[in-house]
């Protein structure tokens, strides 16, 4: 059992090492004690992303489209600002020529800019949509997210902390008085002026816990309720595809999302991903022990669909090396009331108070809308926080292991994947 320590006082705690987390705690870190708890069991769901930070171009609600314009918008001028490369393969858009007009209104309407690039890229010529119409999206933008990640982190390295959260103490049920953490074999209770729960899946958790703390028992339904239905927990499979061979294109074409990185000096990475199907959806606290298992069907399936689409594949087959995995994409569900049977239709971002004076939860719903669920949040905290408390930083920086809390690499170059060649990776879904 780990030994009890004193308490650390700072003015805003931020569970979670998410892009979000990060950013908040660059965004109030220069102005008040900020401690980011970071616990690398439950991983970094911007880091399992395909890197695309998507303006809408794909969507179908004119409505909800302007914010992630204006979300990609952000990044774009974050990443030249820091000095950040990015479309090292420009977001194409492919369509076929029966829907261009209808589509090309739509963007308009949306106010999203594109140019026709005439003629679908060489990796796709020869496949299914060979005849298709291709457009740039020029208000995509795609970014290697571990580079996010890596230059968010070099602001607060001083206040990032390596912990489990064990307990989340309450004062008169009406704010938080204390979140107890384990860190280096010690349980150190850390008391802040605000708390944030930045954590993606584990969110949920983190509120079931201040539910069972409650001791009002129509607040604890209430919250536990909360707890149960704030978070809708998305499955989306992945093909990995890596090879020097590779063309670099990021293309949205018959319903597969292709995105290419740079995976090193010499190779090209491609991330495919088809539609969620929400079938495998969870409402609620989500067990991250364990990775989402493979459907090895399904696999085959999206393997097929990508060969339909880009025949250069399987002419280089035997070059290249190959992976899948399923990924989580946490988002705060709508509709989903108490007694909800389904889940329901996941939104984009959402900030949970609980009923809680000094804290809040935050689910940004995809990487590109860290920054402005981040701003709100700081707003938010600003105006509640007014002054610094006074609180030493120090005390903090004791406990930071610089460099030492997070695996900052993006998963699509990471050997966790465990790449196969083109032999075995067949022989292994054809089971």
């Amino acid at each position: 059992m780990p030994e009890p320590a004193g308490d650390l006082d700072v003015d805003v705690l931020i569970v979670g090492g998410s892009v979000l987390g990060h950013y908040l705690a660059a965004e109030l870190g220069d102005r008040y004690s900020v401690c980011l708890l970071t616990d690398p069991a439950g991983g970094d769901e911007a880091l399992e992303s395909d890197g695309l930070l998507s303006a809408g171009y794909r969507g179908t609600d004119v409505g909800r489209i302007q914010p992630a314009r204006r979300a990609a918008g952000y990044w774009k001028l974050w990443a030249e600002n820091h000095d950040i490369a990015y479309d090292a393969a420009p977001s194409l858009l492919v369509v076929p020529p029966d829907e261009e007009v209808a589509t090309v209104r739509f963007w308009l309407d949306a106010a999203l800019h594109v140019e026709r690039e005439g003629p679908v890229p060489s990796a796709l010529r020869g496949g299914s949509a060979s005849s298709h119409v291709c457009f740039r999206a020029l208000d995509d933008v795609v970014l290697d997210p571990a580079a996010m990640v890596r230059t968010l982190r070099a602001r607060v390295e001083d206040s990032c902390v390596t912990g489990e959260v064990v307990d989340v103490t309450l004062a008169n049920d009406s704010a938080v008085d204390a979140v107890e953490a384990s860190i280096d074999g010690q349980i150190v209770p850390i008391v802040a002026r605000y708390t944030v729960f930045a954590a993606d899946a584990a969110n949920a958790d983190l509120l079931a816990k201040v539910a069972a703390r409650t001791r009002n028992a129509i607040s604890r339904r209430e919250r536990a309720e909360a707890a149960r239905t704030c978070q809708a927990v998305r499955k989306q499979l992945q093909l990995f595809v890596r090879g020097p061979g590779l063309p670099l294109v990021t293309a949205s074409v018959d319903g597969l999302q292709i995105v290419a990185h740079r995976a090193s000096s010499t190779d090209v990475v491609w991330i495919v991903t088809p539609e969620i199907d929400d079938a495998a959806t969870t409402l609620g606290p989500e067990d991250l022990r364990f990775t989402p298992q493979l459907d090895r069907d399904a696999v085959a399936a999206l393997l097929g669909r990508l060969v339909d689409v880009s025949p250069l594949l399987e002419e280089q087959a035997a070059t290249l090396r190959w992976a899948a995995r399923v990924r989580r994409k946490t988002e705060h569900p709508m509709m989903a009331g108490p007694g909800a049977g389904a889940v329901g239709r996941p939104s984009p971002a959402k900030i949970e108070s609980m009923g809680l004076e000094g804290f809040a939860a935050l689910w940004p719903g995809h990487v590109s809308y860290a920054m402005i669920v981040g701003d709100v949040a700081a707003e938010r905290i600003v105006e509640h926080l007014g002054r610094p408390g006074g609180f030493d930083h120090a005390d903090v920086a004791r406990l930071a292991r610089p460099g030492l809390t997070l695996d900052l690499e993006a998963r699509f170059v990471s050997e966790d994947l465990e790449w196969k060649d083109w032999g075995a990776f067949r022989s292994w879904f054809s089971r």
